[in-house]
């Protein structure tokens, strides 16, 4: 192409909610906006995390100016790792306190020397190859998260990144709107918003009105206050220091994630408390009930987590105390919700109120409701418009409010992942599909694990297994066996008698197939068992028989 234009694609977080990654392309240069990962669905057995596809990047490399991060939540960066090791001293973009975070989990894979950490200001405007990107604050359930003004060879870009616009903001936590309109001031080519909320009408609750029902909470509280939230909430977490100062408690937190957090958020100058207001877990025996606060992990239900080993009077230094008050001061997310009503009962037949966002206004989302993104358009004004981060569900309905709000139905464009487009001074065309199939990650087997292993696993799950010896001599005289093993398939000492008879049948086949070779007894063994055990308990495990000759 010697036209100029942009090509962009989606490796992730278009028609899901996470594993957000997206390329735009020249000629000459290339940008990666974001690489996250997901947290695998429940029939994902045994799989750890989701990842985007890279060879699509990998194979792009000399021409990639730097990978921009618009906040530090794991569905943004958590799948550097893996990328990491293809890169070469590659810049790295974003806040402070974004890249503090990536460069903690790099440092758990020993990468990060594969990077080049460059902090960004608000407002600030950086010259990439042939992009140029000004770093708009946007607000969002984390601290310093930007959107982008991407400035390219056809004209102007915005990516809002995750946002919400809180019309009455706490600390200077705000969508900068203001930069937005400037930078949308000339014209827009193009505008790619956050979906994740599009399906709730009116506006996101304000912080200041968790704050006050916080407050309400903290106010009627007799014995300790547990709270649970994100441990990149920083924002909510210095609301409860202050509440605690305000209700004469003290605060302490446990949980190696959120620890940290709070120590890297309290170094950079985001999270203010001493010793007025907070004190080490080792000094809560010498307080009474009503002076407690604990900030613990595990809002989603973790079984390792700080709550989950409380709920299962399995924490070392926490038990709790017949009432005791439990803010679970965070959204429940899809898939989590049996392990976290599970922790919530598990707490109450304890002695505990517990109080989440179902039952309470203790949390507010971080991503814009429909009268916010329609702000959001209407701010920036596109001339073609494409929704990103949710399900498709999600974009088809961002793409429909987007027409409401101007844009020609024509320009409002659903891409899913793989989907390339490139945007050309007078037009835009879809380009040909590219390879975008999530990774899946299994301890470190990267992409090893497919529908066939899968599938196996299912099975395991819920049929069982197996194992079937026998060990003949030269003469085909069986030494050995038949032994037979189950895992997960029945109580043998209450099903014995169906054993047994599995016996007989193995034997039989032995009978029936004298000279037969090894591989070939093997799935004559397999397929009489399996009938067996469809026919008798109508249950169909996986079966492994093993014959060795000696």
């Amino acid at each position: 192409m010697s036209e100029a234009h942009v090509t962009l694609t989606p490796l992730g977080g278009l028609g899901e909610i996470g594993m957000n990654c997206m390329a735009l392309e020249t000629e000459q240069s290339m940008i990666l906006i974001d690489c996250g990962l997901m947290f695998p669905d429940v029939i994902l057995y045994g799989v750890d995390v989701v990842i985007p596809r890279m060879d699509f990047i990998v194979s792009r490399r000399h021409k990639l100016k730097g990978i921009i991060l618009t906040h530090g939540h794991e569905d943004h960066i958590g799948a550097l790792a893996w990328i990491a090791p293809y890169l070469h001293d590659t810049p790295l973009y974003g806040s402070e306190f974004t890249l503090r975070l990536a460069l903690k989990r790099l440092q758990e894979r020993n990468l990060e020397s594969h990077v080049a950490l460059r902090p960004v200001k608000p407002r600030e405007r950086l010259d990439l190859g042939e992009f140029a990107v000004t770093f708009i604050p946007v607000c969002h359930s984390i601290i310093e998260g930007y959107g982008l003004g991407i400035e390219t060879p056809v004209g102007r870009i915005v990516h809002t990144g995750d946002f919400k616009i809180d019309r009455n903001p706490l600390d200077g936590h705000a969508t900068d709107l203001e930069a937005f309109s400037d930078f949308s001031r000339d014209g827009v080519t193009l505008l790619l918003s956050d979906s994740t909320n599009v399906e709730r009408e009116g506006f996101s609750l304000t912080e200041r009105e968790i704050q006050a029902r916080l407050d309400e909470v903290f106010a009627g509280a007799k014995g300790r206050i547990l709270v649970t939230l994100f441990a990149t909430h920083i924002q909510r977490m210095q609301e409860i220091f202050d509440l605690a100062a305000r209700h004469g408690r003290k605060v302490a937190f446990t949980g190696r994630s959120l620890v940290a957090n709070i120590e890297a958020a309290r170094e950079l100058g985001h999270l203010r408390f001493n010793r007025e207001n907070s004190c080490e877990m080792e000094e809560l025996a010498y307080l009474d009930d009503d002076r407690i606060v604990i900030l613990l992990t595990g809002s989603q239900g973790e079984p390792l987590s700080a709550l989950s080993r409380v709920a299962r009077s399995e924490h070392r230094q926490i038990n709790i105390h017949k009432g005791d008050t439990v803010i679970m001061s965070s959204r429940f997310i899809p898939g989590n919700t049996r392990a976290i009503t599970r922790v919530i009962n598990d707490l109450y037949r304890q002695g505990a109120t517990v109080l989440y966002e179902k039952v309470q206004a203790i949390h507010a989302s971080g991503h814009a409701h429909q009268e916010e993104l329609g702000i959001m358009l209407d701010t920036v004004r596109p001339k073609f418009f494409v929704p990103v981060h949710g399900e498709y569900r999600h974009l088809f309905k961002h793409a429909e409010l987007a027409v409401s709000h101007g844009v020609a139905p024509e320009r409002a464009i659903i891409l899913e992942n793989g989907q390339p487009v490139t945007l050309f001074p007078a037009g835009i065309r879809l380009e040909e599909a590219v390879n975008a199939e999530s990774i899946l990650v299994d301890g470190k087997g990267v992409g090893d694990v497919g529908q066939s292993v899968l599938k196996e696993r299912q099975i395991l799950g819920g049929e069982g297994l197996v194992v079937v010896l026998l060990v003949q001599d030269e003469f085909g005289t069986i030494v050995f066996g038949p032994s037979i093993q189950s895992k997960g398939f029945i109580f043998e000492q209450h099903f014995a008698h169906i054993l047994e008879d599995a016996k007989c049948i193995i034997l039989d086949v032995m009978e029936g197939n004298p000279n037969c070779e090894a591989y070939k007894l093997e799935e004559r063994i397999r397929s009489a068992l399996r009938r067996f055990f469809r026919k008798v308990l109508e249950r169909d495990p996986i079966v492994i028989p093993l014959v060795a000759r000696v």
